[in-house]
């Protein structure tokens, strides 16, 4: 996992959760107290610290709904591309449920070209798995160097949103991420 993405779920998920969870209670304290005051009772800093509260409240439920919304199947479809010290690739997806797939390897020490290539199959949904998608791959070809000599075969992937990229995880131990 990247750096960037470790930090995003770290500010997201573990502060995010700890400040709905805290925003969720104070809103429940608020309407279920039998003598508090009307709007127009408050003082001027308890109506800005409610209306600053709801507006982080809103904030943080819209996170994982837009993280939905990026991995829905109509999202999915589209170019994506995906580099490292391995080479570089992109991924082509289509809406009918094919795609292809071109790949450039190079040498790692020197930068020299080492194959290319190019391969047509078809992905399928195979359900979500909370606020990721779930694909199959059929006739993909491996990018990891332990995975270059092999003939393309069946890959699961993972299709994410997060921070507002609709990314394809192929091949988690080896960061093979497409990036849309």
């Amino acid at each position: 996992m990247e750096l960037g993405y470790a930090i995003y779920f770290l500010v997201v998920f573990v502060f995010g959760g700890v400040a709905l969870l805290g925003l969720a209670g104070y809103f429940g304290w608020e309407v279920t107290r039998n003598n508090r005051p009307s709007w127009s009772g408050r003082t001027r800093g308890a109506k800005v610290m409610i209306t600053v509260s709801g507006l982080i409240f809103a904030w943080l439920l819209f996170i994982p709904l837009r993280m939905l919304w990026k991995t829905r199947l109509n999202a999915i479809p589209g170019s994506y591309a995906s580099s490292g010290v391995w080479g570089n690739a992109s991924l082509t997806m289509h809406p009918d449920g094919t795609f292809v797939e071109v790949w450039r390897f190079t040498n790692e020490y020197n930068g020299t070209p080492e194959g290319q290539g190019v391969t047509q199959g078809i992905w399928r949904n195979e359900g979500r798995d909370w606020l990721t998608r779930n694909i199959d791959l059929t006739s993909f070809k491996g990018l990891a160097e332990y995975d270059r000599g092999h003939v393309p075969g069946a890959h699961g992937a993972n299709v994410m949103g997060y921070g507002g990229v609709t990314s394809i995880e192929v091949d988690s131990g080896s960061d093979i991420v497409f990036r849309k």
